[in-house]
């Protein structure tokens, strides 16, 4: 139901999201573009959830979406780049407001409608009309004074949650308004806010079971007093308090659910007052994820990234402790391009909810550079990270992150210890290898067919980025030899009405980031092809976790293209530079595929090529087999050193299947 982010450095706007029709398709790309009619058999408009879309509150506040519909992830960012308190609300599965703190404890009047983000939005806003029967329902709200208090009602109808989607203002402690007859969960938030301090203070009172008439007027009372448990986390290593939320749900009779994800951050404190199982309906209430960094000035920096179980009550002991033997330690890299004169970067996670997204926040790491996260199990949820190993000078402003690399659904590995790293290059638009649920990037369900690239991924291959800033991008498809469609400025398409018989797409992909500030991976070119047959193979089907938007509404599961990725390892150091006479690269061949299912189809051959004089010329150098799909690249390095030499990479499988790959400024010498 609800979500709050606190003043911490965060991603700033990045690409704005555009989505065009066009006769029997459907782009998505990384800039604005004006969509033309559709025609008969044309797709419907749909998303991706690499690129964030931005709205302006009506306080100057931006949301900053990450996806599409309510599954998206959402940041809020003030005037200075960085995130300040918000509350999301989901009062149904079909619409989202996202309200900044400013906002609850404000007098100034309060229209819900301007705070629902479209981004978050996938259905028509229902209007509440008589032929519900009707209520009046009043709320009183109660400070710590025993006065009348401002603050936010946020009210989920248990009998149907979609009959109901709009947050109450509580003007001189009063909200008073007609309201469908039946059972809600009443959850009602005051804050603080003391900017000398920085001290922010949050109070949640959760009244469930509420009975409104159609006779007379329903009084609920919200007495701030009544949250008098504050929440506390314990970790065995000292850790600051960066963020922390609570995950608070209804699900009325129809097992439709609306959502409330409270978050703080540091120094904060927040309070909630002990609740029993709800009669209506179910409720359930879970700390769903806590986030503390090592001290100012630790020489090894750490954070924990923790969860605890759900319960279908608040306890009054709101008191947690994390168990070490029950964590597992991340190892993260950060590997960043040689022109980060700032050696800064971005790391936020947040709580990943499969059907609303995850809200990521978090600070700014010394990039190149490490840090060691301590991960608990996700009890229920799923972690998500967004990752910027650029971050640039503000230069008075707020900060823009380049290069945006995000990860959802990271596994819990339990108690042992595991390493990533980030941003090493070349950093490449591939279709990706993904162990936990996400969506389907090259899938077709029946004459739907959505062909589509990450715009570019590192060496772990479930990595998805989007850059930032000035870019220039061209997508182009083609059905056996013809071209179906072609257009600047997107990253993919949906094609409609494909003919059932077997075939072959082409898919070519160029991306130009050269007027970024960065000195490596600035333009590739991407050619795949691909076979299609209307009876794929069984392995091909996409997992019922993962979400594929050519399946729209349809009861048939996707089936998962065989689409060749591939993924690079080259033997550098944390800036991507190689040092000494020879230059190698592991070079690991495979296809897209999601919790393991998608082709495994033999693949037949690699081959690498590369340039020192900017593509002028090139040079076949040694590959040699090292086992399924695997490849070992060796040749000398006969470049200047601080050259940054192109590569062009070639690959192809017993399907029939192909990709070639040239990306300039690869990597530099050292």
């Amino acid at each position: 139901m609800l979500a709050r982010n606190r003043r911490v450095p965060t991603l700033a706007a990045a690409m704005a999201l555009g989505v065009a029709t066009a006769a029997g398709s459907a782009a998505v790309g990384a800039t604005p573009a004006v969509a033309t009619p559709a025609v008969a058999g044309a797709a419907a408009p749909f998303t991706m959830t690499a690129t964030p879309q931005v709205t302006t509150l009506p306080n100057g506040d931006r949301v900053v979406v990450t996806g599409s519909g309510p599954s998206a992830a959402t940041e809020v960012l003030g005037p200075d780049g960085r995130t300040v308190p918000a509350t999301r609300f989901a009062p149904d599965p079909h619409h989202a407001y996202v309200i900044p703190d400013s906002v609850v404890s404000s007098t100034s009047p309060f229209v819900a409608s301007r705070y629902q983000i479209p981004a978050l939005t996938t259905g028509t806003t229902p209007a509440v009309v008589p032929h519900y029967a009707m209520g009046i329902l009043q709320v009183n709200g109660v400070g710590l004074d025993g006065a009348a208090a401002q603050g936010l009602t946020y009210l989920a109808d248990v009998d149907d949650v979609n009959r109901w989607n709009a947050p109450l203002q509580l003007i001189n402690g009063v909200a008073r308004v007609a309201v469908p007859a039946g059972h809600y969960n009443v959850v009602t938030e005051f804050s603080s806010y003391d900017p000398a301090t920085n001290l922010l203070k949050t109070y949640d009172v959760t009244q469930l079971g509420v009975t409104v008439g159609t006779t007379g007027t329903t009084t609920v009372t919200a007495d701030q007093r009544t949250a008098t448990s504050q929440v506390r986390v314990t970790t065995p290593r000292p850790a600051d308090l960066q963020t922390s939320y609570l995950f608070l749900k209804s699900t009325d009779a129809n097992g439709d659910f609306s959502f409330l994800l409270p978050s703080n951050a540091g120094p904060a404190a927040t309070y909630v007052n002990p609740t029993a199982k709800a009669r209506f309906g179910t409720f359930s209430y879970q700390m769903a994820g806590w986030s503390g960094t090592s001290p100012a000035g630790t020489a090894d920096p750490y954070r924990y990234d923790v969860m605890f179980p759900a319960a279908d009550h608040i306890d009054a002991d709101q008191s947690y402790k994390v168990d070490p033997s029950t964590l597992t330690t991340v190892h993260n890299t950060f590997v960043s391009d040689p022109d980060n004169t700032t050696h800064t970067g971005l790391f936020m996670t947040g709580p990943f909810v499969p059907l609303f997204g995850s809200l990521n926040a978090g600070g700014t790491v010394t990039s190149p550079g490490s840090l060691t996260e301590y991960v608990s199990a996700a009890s229920g949820l799923n972690w998500g990270r967004t990752v910027a190993t650029d971050f640039p000078s503000s230069n008075g402003g707020p900060g823009l992150a380049l290069l945006n690399m995000r990860a959802e659904d990271l596994p819990y590995a339990g108690h042992t210890d595991t390493w990533r790293t980030w941003g090493r290059g070349p950093l490449t638009p591939q279709v990706g290898q993904y162990k936990s649920s996400t969506f389907c990037r090259t899938c077709a369900d029946g004459g739907t067919v959505d062909l589509a690239l990450n715009m570019f991924q590192d060496s772990s291959p479930d990595t998805e980025g989007a850059p930032q800033g000035p870019i220039g991008i061209h997508f182009t498809a083609y059905r056996d030899g013809d071209e179906v469609f072609s257009q600047d400025n997107v990253y993919g398409a949906e094609l409609t009405g494909q003919a059932q018989t077997p075939g072959t797409y082409r898919l070519v992909y160029d991306e130009d980031l050269s007027r970024l500030p960065i000195s490596q991976s600035t333009v590739s070119h991407t050619d795949i092809t691909v076979p299609y047959t209307p009876t794929p193979n069984p392995k091909w089907t996409l997992p019922s976790d993962d979400s594929c938007y050519a399946q729209a509404g349809g009861a048939t599961p996707c089936s998962i293209l065989p689409v060749l990725n591939l993924n690079y390892q080259l033997a550098d150091d944390s800036t991507n530079t190689t040092h000494g006479p020879l230059t190698v690269l592991n070079l690991n061949v495979g296809h897209q595929s999601y919790e393991g299912a998608g082709s495994q189809a033999a693949v037949t051959g690699a081959t690498v090529s590369v340039s020192f004089d900017k593509g002028a010329t090139w040079t076949a150098v040694t590959v040699i087999p090292a086992g399924s799909g695997h490849y070992v690249a060796m040749w000398p390095t006969s470049g200047a050193k601080g050259s940054t030499p192109w590569l062009k990479v070639t690959a192809s499988d017993a399907l029939g299947g192909s990709i070639t790959q040239t990306v300039d400024n690869a990597y530099t010498i050292g």
